[in-house]
């Protein structure tokens, strides 16, 4: 009987050859080596042919002559009868014989294999595995991973953009997403610190397939710094404009206060010296110098006056503090004027176009702004009563002088 893969009886014949072993029959004890022809489709087998021995012990027992076996090969010669009779102890050789041994020496291993191929189609049988996919379609889902243009690649990831919370829900996902998968980044999307008055931020996916969409977004994110530095530097140099032209300002008044002082300060020293010589030699002021002598006085006690230095520097810091919110304000409305030319942009809520809360804060803004100008004004009163009051009591001097 023959197998796919050889033959496992003696005395028969392979699907491409022939073998035929011949035995005498003896009805002796004796033990006789019977060959065994084996054959694989591609070889001796499909892995190293191992010998095998097989031995029987039989005692004291005779056989009878079986039937030889006669089977037809399809490119072999005809059949041959053998006449076996197995022995009490049997030992068995395998012989292997290959497929290729059949082929024509000038035959590649290709075209070797072909023709294998159709000897086991013509024999009915199937040399392909069901199991396994056609290489083409290996070779295509192996591009396909590794296609950056393909949803199946291996080469795509999520990454993050931060925007306000507030823009967040408009970032819907594209059609070529999945949605497994955007569920997903959503899930595993990070959690933004907060620094108190900082713009509440969120993390929105976004999918980045291949090294060209990871380059891009490099080359943007490069670009993003490229324009934020030039900006900084715009603002460096401004500012440095601002501080040299208020330290030019500012040193060219202190030098000239300072010389004014000094002529001051010699003025009174020489002042001072012609007094006391008048003072030490006994001779009596006249009227104006009474006068100048009092009005002397005075000064320096409203100089050295803690009322009125405090006051000056209590005017001086509600001075700056207006300044400092006039400036405010001025940032303020453009902030809010800019804010409300976006909303008209939009539409509110109301008739007009403009937001509830542009329009509270502009009230806030405004109410400050009126309370701001009503202190002011106050101020304003008051600094013109004490210039009145000081123009009438040079007034009354000129004329008790005269």
């Amino acid at each position: 009987m023959s197998s796919i893969f050889g033959t496992a009886n003696t005395g028969t014949s392979s699907i491409f050859g022939n073998s035929n072993n011949n035995n005498n029959n003896n009805n002796n004890t004796q033990s006789a080596p019977a060959q065994q022809s084996n054959s694989s489709l591609f070889g001796a087998s499909l892995f190293p042919a191992q010998p095998q021995q097989q031995q029987q012990q039989q005692q004291q027992q005779q056989w009878q002559q079986q039937q030889p076996t006669a089977t037809s090969t399809i490119f072999g010669a005809p059949p041959q009868n053998t006449n076996q009779q197995q022995q009490p102890q049997q030992l068995q050789q395998p012989q292997q014989s290959s497929l290729y041994s059949t082929f024509p020496p000038n035959l590649t291993q290709a075209q070797q294999q072909d023709l294998a191929r159709s000897r086991l189609s013509q024999a009915g049988l199937n040399p392909q595995r069901t199991d396994e996919k056609p290489i083409a379609d290996r070779a295509a889902i192996l591009v396909k991973k590794w296609d950056p243009q393909s949803q199946d690649t291996l080469l795509q990831t999520y990454l993050y953009n931060a925007v306000p919370s507030v823009y967040a829900p408009f970032y819907n996902k594209p059609n070529e997403d999945l949605d497994s998968a955007w569920e997903e980044a959503l899930q595993k999307a990070p959690k933004l610190e907060l620094e108190e008055g900082s713009e509440v931020l969120k993390s929105v996916p976004v999918l980045v397939r291949g090294f060209w969409d990871l380059g891009k977004r490099v080359e943007y994110q490069a670009h993003t710094l490229t324009a934020m530095q030039t900006r900084l530097h715009e603002m460096n140099s401004s500012l440095s404009a601002v501080m040299a032209t208020h330290r030019n300002r500012i040193a060219a008044q202190l030098d000239d206060r300072n010389r004014m002082h000094k002529e001051l300060e010699q003025r009174t020293l020489r002042l001072a010296v012609k007094l006391q010589l008048l003072r030490g030699r006994g001779y009596a002021l006249d009227k104006s110098e009474e006068v100048l002598r009092r009005d002397l006085m005075v000064l320096e006690q409203k100089v050295e006056d803690p009322a009125f230095v405090s006051r000056e520097e209590e005017i001086w810091g509600r001075l700056v503090g207006l300044r400092e919110r006039g400036r405010w304000l001025e940032e303020e409305g453009k902030r809010l004027g800019s804010s409300v030319a976006e909303g008209k942009e939009r539409g509110g809520g109301n008739g007009n176009g403009i937001p509830a809360e542009v329009l509270e804060k502009t009230k806030k803004i405004l109410s400050a702004y009126e309370t701001q100008l009503v202190h002011l004004g106050r101020e304003l009163e008051s600094v013109g009563k004490e210039y009145e009051d000081w123009q009438a009591a040079q007034k009354q001097r000129a004329t008790t002088r005269r």
